[in-house]
């Protein structure tokens, strides 16, 4: 069972990339601490499940090719990734 639901995921999705997109400079290799993504998102509502929501938008942004697992929880960004990030991160 997943925490985050469809419509949650929808809306977080866009804030978890583009905090990766940034602390990864934009760049598609550069292996990123998905608990310091979460970090970054500063959203105060998942207070004690914080690594639950971040393994849910990990895992989705894995099904949606947007990234791909490292060592330990660090993530990169995968080509299709970048180029979302730089549409909807920019705008």
């Amino acid at each position: 069972m997943t925490l985050l639901n469809p419509s949650e995921l929808n809306m977080y999705r866009r804030r978890f990339l583009c905090a990766l997109y940034k602390l990864a400079k934009g760049l598609m290799d550069k292996p990123v601490d998905a608990d310091k993504v979460f970090k970054e998102m500063d959203i105060g509502s998942f207070s004690g499940i914080e690594k639950e929501a971040t393994d849910n938008l990990v895992e989705d942004a894995i099904l949606n090719e947007y990234v791909k697992r490292e060592n330990g929880r660090e993530i990169i960004l995968t080509t299709d990734g970048v180029q979302w990030c730089m549409r909807e991160c920019n705008s």
